[in-house]
């Protein structure tokens, strides 16, 4: 930018303090004026606060998920354990029984008459399951029943039932008699299984003991 001289007009050289003219004294040139470099535009905190917030949706979601996959994969576990443990308790392995189906067959009359300390008058099959048998000077009768196939599972399956709906197992276990033995509740009857048979015998009404039984249920499992 050209420059003169203050007195005289005189134009003068770039930075030229004094005039080559009149010799008057030059004003020094005023310092360019800065400009101070623009603010930068401050963070946006509502942006910020929204993707925190985003963020914390998010990772509650995840915590969720792993504890419902970890509750399922829990109570699948505890699903396959107590299948297992059922169908234990039915003995569905059990040895099928190949023999004879002759309930009269399986504890003779003499057995059973030292069983009860009592004669044995007369014993009657009915049919391939039960034998009745009758005996004592008051026409006293017992029955036992056999299941030939599934007996596990029948007495897996009475055995919880009552359990259930006493609430606490009210059989008596009977050791050394078949593969198990139990007494019903109320000396009602004896269950007694043999690999896949199971023999019941009924002491409600037929005024049998509970030792009888385990007599006459131990000669019927060296038979099976």
């Amino acid at each position: 930018m050209a420059a003169f001289c203050v007195s005289c007009g005189n134009p003068l050289a770039d930075g030229a303090k004094f005039c080559t003219k009149c010799g008057a004294t030059q004003p020094a040139a005023p310092a360019g004026t800065v400009m101070p470099p623009a603010p930068a535009a401050p963070a946006s905190k509502g942006s910020s606060t929204g993707m925190k917030i985003i963020i914390g949706i998010l990772a509650f979601f995840v915590f969720l998920i792993l504890v419902v996959a970890g509750s399922c994969a829990y109570i699948a576990y505890r699903v396959r354990q107590k299948t297992h443990e059922f169908s234990e308790s039915l003995h569905t392995n059990a040895k099928p029984y190949t023999g004879r189906r002759q309930p009269c067959a399986m504890l003779t009359t003499s057995e059973a008459a030292d069983a009860l300390g009592q004669p044995v008058e007369s014993v009657e099959q009915r049919g391939t399951t039960v034998c009745e048998y009758s005996y004592g000077s008051n026409g006293q009768h017992f029955d036992v029943e056999y299941t030939w196939e599934n007996g596990g599972i029948t007495m897996g399956i009475a055995h919880g039932a009552m359990k259930h709906i006493s609430g606490m197992d009210t059989f008596t276990t009977v050791e050394g008699v078949g593969d198990e033995t139990y007494i019903a509740p109320g000396n009602s009857a004896l269950m007694m299984r043999k690999g896949d048979v199971m023999v019941n015998i009924d002491l409600r009404e037929s005024g049998v003991s509970a030792d009888a039984a385990k007599k006459m249920a131990s000669k019927i499992a060296a038979r099976l």
